[in-house]
């Protein structure tokens, strides 16, 4: 990776929104400026059957924050040498996902997941393939 600092499991970190419950449902906001980069690109992942596996991929640039709107998604992080599992049962939950972390994903029944993404999409910022990934880490 050059002079460019490892990245590990370490720099993966699961927010709890803050939500306003009120008696007619809770509003949960997302301020741009608590987010550890600027959102470029939006999009949402659903009709996926229950434990069926998506993204399975790293990012050379893009960080993303990764929201479970309806369901359970349980996705699975890996920096090479390590991997660790986040829950993600809440739309109170997020996970930021730097670049350069691997991360797959198990859908649950009725998951909806958000991805708030740092860059538009790009297709050579791709790491589709897992042993590629461990040698440039």
């Amino acid at each position: 990776m050059g002079s460019r600092e490892q990245i590990t499991l370490e720099d993966v970190v699961l927010y709890n929104m803050s939500g306003r419950v009120e008696d007619n449902g809770t509003l949960t906001p997302i301020e741009a400026r608590e987010l550890p980069f600027s959102i470029e690109r939006v999009f949402y992942v659903h009709g996926v059957p229950v434990g069926d596996v998506r993204g399975c991929h790293a990012h050379f640039r893009t960080e993303q924050l990764l929201l479970c709107l309806n369901g359970v998604v349980e996705v699975i992080c890996k920096d090479g040498k390590n991997e660790k599992k986040f829950t993600l049962d809440s739309p109170q939950k997020g996970l930021y996902i730097p670049s350069l972390i691997w991360d797959e994903q198990i859908y649950g029944k009725d998951a909806v997941l958000v991805s708030l993404c740092s860059t538009a999409y790009t297709p050579t910022d791709y790491i589709s393939d897992y042993h590629e990934y461990t040698l440039l880490v």
